[in-house]
């Protein structure tokens, strides 16, 4: 396959990635750790976040700088792994070679823990030599960090302004969080949150929502306890608002999960629709009657079901249908790294896809409005989907949402894109279909 375009900018200023590591001596323990680490989130799929707080958290003897030491390489490794192994020379190289590669990209490797590593003297200085070069030079699937999969895909996306989504992509998430104005308002919230030492500023275009400044331990906060609050990207909340739903109406969140999208459209409404939240996993949906009942939402209609298979017969007529589709997450890259090497069933995934927007059409009253959202960037999970369903049912069309203060630049021909880079939230495509009379 040929190399993706490189499109160097004007100045080469980009420096090589490094692990931001705390001071203090690393040890063979740690890199040892970290590999341990990589290999079961790779092998088993497993979320890097949730399993590193699991996992560390376990390890009482480790000191916090010991343990940020370890989070730190296991991300990097995540978000540089193409980087890492194309410095390495291999398709396939041992994860504790990988993170000898991150701390020597630190400058902090020694030879105890090149040992450990499996890092040859020759090894590391080629590492030092390949540092010599600029990043900008090196072939943009590297650059970028893109498994083949996604370089393929990448291609076809030809994103605007590629270097900028690419740097985005590999940095880290916020914190946002989504208000209940039934709680408070958000000048309210700021100023509980500015009392517990936490820093959270408005996000333009969202009105009942906040970003924090740094990462803070908020769940054992009042407000939050209170239902004041929930932690959800922008993007998601872009979600909520371009489904707008009206108070009074029949809502049906068809892939609700733990149900943070349908506590917007709650709390975004006052309390006052009528919702039915349905998931493949009942697990799920336990704990959205928690969050909902924090809130002071008990009558929800929730279903555990699959809702790519035909829907019971009295799920129909809603006034708005929300598809919050399962994705590969391209999106999520810079909160969920370990997905950039996922591995996918492609045309699996496509199929249950096709079924939810049809099932979700069928679920729809005429003139009702069907929402169809994904994470994802890839074309393949976005606008492909949305473009077969509109050739199968001329009929439909699609509609720009009325969102007075969502950018410009989000919108190609009325579908939604966010970006990174652009919009500060996680990659999200949105579409808004108009079922007919």
């Amino acid at each position: 396959m040929t190399d993706l375009p490189a499109n160097p900018p004007a100045s080469k200023t980009t420096s090589w990635p490094a692990p931001a590591l705390p001071r203090g001596r690393i040890f063979p323990a740690q890199l040892a750790l970290a590999a341990e680490l990589l290999e079961r989130i790779t092998d088993e799929a497993l979320p890097a976040d949730r399993s590193l707080q699991r996992e560390l958290a376990a390890r009482r003897r480790m000191g916090r700088r010991d343990r940020e030491r370890v989070r730190e390489l296991v991300l990097f490794v995540l978000r540089q792994r193409r980087l890492i192994d194309w410095l390495l020379e291999s398709d396939d190289p041992p994860m504790a070679a990988r993170v000898g590669i991150a701390i020597a990209l630190a400058d902090r490797i020694d030879p105890v823990l090149a040992e450990t590593a499996g890092l040859t003297p020759d090894r590391l200085e080629h590492v030092s030599s390949a540092m010599a070069r600029s990043v900008d030079d090196l072939p943009a699937p590297v650059r970028f960090n893109l498994s083949t999969e996604a370089e393929t895909r990448w291609q076809r996306l030809d994103p605007p302004e590629p270097e900028a989504l690419a740097h985005a992509l590999d940095g880290r998430a916020p914190v946002d969080l989504h208000l209940n104005p039934r709680h408070q308002d958000r000048p309210a919230l700021q100023q509980e949150l500015a009392g517990a030492g936490i820093d959270a500023r408005p996000i333009p275009g969202l009105p009942q929502a906040l970003r924090l400044e740094r990462p803070a331990r908020l769940t054992r906060l009042d407000a939050f306890l209170a239902g004041g609050f929930e932690i959800q990207d922008a993007g998601s909340q872009w979600v909520v608002r371009a489904t707008g739903a009206r108070p009074d109406e029949r809502v049906l969140d068809l892939c609700a999960g733990a149900g943070g999208k349908t506590l917007g459209m709650l709390d975004e409404t006052r309390g006052r629709l009528a919702v039915t939240a349905c998931d493949l996993h009942a697990e799920r949906l336990e704990r959205l009657a928690a969050r909902a009942a924090r809130h002071g939402d008990r009558d929800l209609d929730l279903r555990a079901l699959d809702a790519s298979a035909p829907l019971p017969a009295d799920m129909g007529r809603f006034d708005r249908v929300l598809i919050d589709a399962p994705c590969s997450g391209s999106g999520t890259w810079r909160r969920h790294p370990e997905l950039r090497w996922a591995r996918i069933d492609w045309p699996e995934l496509a199929r249950t896809q096709r079924a939810l927007i049809e099932n979700g059409a069928r679920a729809t009253r005429p003139r009702g409005l069907l929402v169809y959202a994904t994470c994802s960037l890839w074309r393949e999970e976005n606008e492909d989907i949305v473009e077969a369903f509109l050739s199968d049912h001329p009929d439909w069309h699609p509609e720009s949402p009325a969102i007075d203060d969502l950018p410009d630049d989000a919108i190609e021909q009325a579908m939604i894109r966010l970006r990174p880079d652009r919009h500060g939230c996680d990659g999200f495509f949105i579409a808004c279909l108009r079922a007919p009379d």
